[in-house]
């Protein structure tokens, strides 16, 4: 009877722990982006809502995104850059935009394995407040290990899997209803290791 119910105990503690590490893996691996976006970038028109499945929900948990419904914030992610190529912290990129994006504020932030890169300079995003603009209020974001001139998010100095995530606070209603449609920054690769 004892080792009956020692095997049925350790076949549900094996239960458990593949269930939750199959878990670990899908909400890491997944995103609940809906493919609508310019370019590389893509955003979802559920993120944040209260009609999110619980597979949303965990994929928001598990990467790190702190959710706001649309009415308060367009999110776009890209994972590759207009090539298609993946984005690697290897690599040095430069994101090019004209003009403002139309949002009360908005954010450009890098992220390595779904994680604030650390770095010395304490420098994690640039907005729309803190962004050195050419002439014309064009600008330009450099991401990569090495420093760059003007605006540079550092990738740290390991390899991994890099996301560029931009945030549009308050954003015209304009952006919800055709996201495919906002002139988001250009990606390129500049140069890789």
């Amino acid at each position: 009877m004892r080792r009956a119910l020692f095997a049925w105990g350790a076949a549900g503690v094996l239960a458990l722990a593949a269930g939750a590490g199959t878990a670990w893996v899908q909400t890491g691996r997944s995103t609940n982006l809906d493919g609508r976006g310019p370019g590389p970038w893509k955003t979802s028109s559920g993120t944040g809502e209260a009609s999110d499945s619980a597979f949303d929900r965990a994929v928001i948990a598990r990467t790190g995104i702190w959710a706001l419904p649309q009415s308060e914030v367009v999110y776009f992610t890209a994972d590759t850059d207009d090539d298609g190529r993946p984005l690697d912290a290897r690599c040095s990129y430069e994101l090019k935009r004209r003009g403002e994006l139309k949002a009360r504020w908005w954010s450009i932030a890098a992220y390595v394995d779904y994680r604030w890169v650390d770095n010395p300079l304490d420098r994690y995003s640039y907005s729309s407040t803190n962004l050195e603009r050419e002439s014309g209020g064009d600008y330009v974001v450099r991401l990569s290990a090495t420093p760059q001139p003007g605006n540079w998010l550092p990738l740290g100095d390991k390899p991994g899997r890099v996301s560029v995530l931009t945030r549009l606070f308050q954003p015209d209603p304009a952006i919800a209803a055709a996201p495919e449609k906002v002139p988001l920054p250009t990606i390129r690769r500049v140069a890789c290791a």
